[in-house]
């Protein structure tokens, strides 16, 4: 009897203890999240229009945090912190020269609901998506791995996209209205980059993905795996190499070393000067 009296009071112990642990990791990753949410704010990345304070903690819990505990196994130095920065806390960059407009990929649906709604909002919806190749396509509110966040891909024309759609998977040459009724609607959202001062590269940059990373060459799918090679690779390291091998590595920052990664939400950061892309649509529906 004594013997069972004591087993109950040590699983007891051990019980409390655990709950105890959970807690505090509870309490100090909810810290995290406030912490990274007010950083967000103070740097004017995060706004009220942008981003709530409760969607953006929805966020980490369901999506950001479990994507960077899986990242951080590669990159143990990396902290929650340096790891959604790098994302822009969730949110596309907008320049301070940047007016996107909310569209739909086709221009078919308008997004007014009422008499009311202003005769600008209602010719925006409508007016639509006019993809262009080169154009830089970030998708949000969906993921192709657990290991990050969000998507990327690159327009090959005004009607097909070249994009690296998971595990399992090559390059893949998706005609527009796939690509859109999968990355848009419910929440999820693309937000479409362009490179303005620099067309020619956009193009030169578009045909290199087609022609030498998928009719040849095409790279099997591996997440993370060597800026140095063309295969395997993931979805933004494929916009990548396409602009710095096809267009002019004079748009880009070069890669410090071959385990560099490049994540789908931090993509600009790699564009320098006159090649940074503008942030011109907000796609939300097909």
């Amino acid at each position: 009897m004594k013997i069972n009296k004591l087993a109950v009071s040590v699983c007891i112990a051990v019980s409390c203890l655990t709950c105890s642990v959970t807690s505090v990791k509870a309490d100090t990753t909810q810290n995290e999240f406030e912490q990274a949410y007010e950083v967000g704010r103070s740097k004017g990345i995060l706004t009220d229009q942008n981003m709530t304070k409760d969607e953006f903690f929805s966020l980490c819990k369901d999506s950001v945090f479990p994507s960077y505990v899986e990242y951080s196994t590669n990159h143990p130095g990396t902290t929650f912190a340096d790891y959604i920065a790098e994302d822009n806390y969730e949110v596309p960059l907008q320049k301070a020269t940047d007016e996107p407009e909310t569209v739909s990929a086709t221009g078919d649906k308008s997004n007014a609901s009422s008499l009311f709604t202003s005769f600008f909002s209602t010719v925006s919806a409508r007016k639509g998506y006019s993809m262009k190749a080169g154009d830089i396509l970030i998708c949000y509110g969906r993921n192709i791995t657990s290991k990050y966040v969000g998507h990327a891909a690159i327009a090959s024309s005004s009607k097909y996209i070249m994009e690296m759609t998971g595990p399992g998977h090559r390059a893949e040459h998706t005609s527009k209205a796939t690509f859109f009724k999968r990355n848009s609607g419910n929440k999820k959202y693309v937000a479409v980059f362009r490179i303005k001062n620099h067309p020619k590269y956009a193009d030169d940059a578009a045909s290199y993905a087609y022609h030498h990373m998928y009719i040849h060459d095409n790279p099997w799918y591996l997440f993370p795996s060597s800026m140095y090679q063309k295969s395997p690779s993931y979805c933004s390291k494929y916009v990548y190499i396409a602009y710095q091998r096809g267009a002019t590595s004079k748009a880009l920052y070069p890669i410090p070393g071959p385990s560099a990664v490049i994540l789908p939400h931090g993509m600009w950061h790699w564009f320098k000067d006159s090649f940074t892309p503008s942030y011109v649509y907000k796609v939300t529906s097909y």
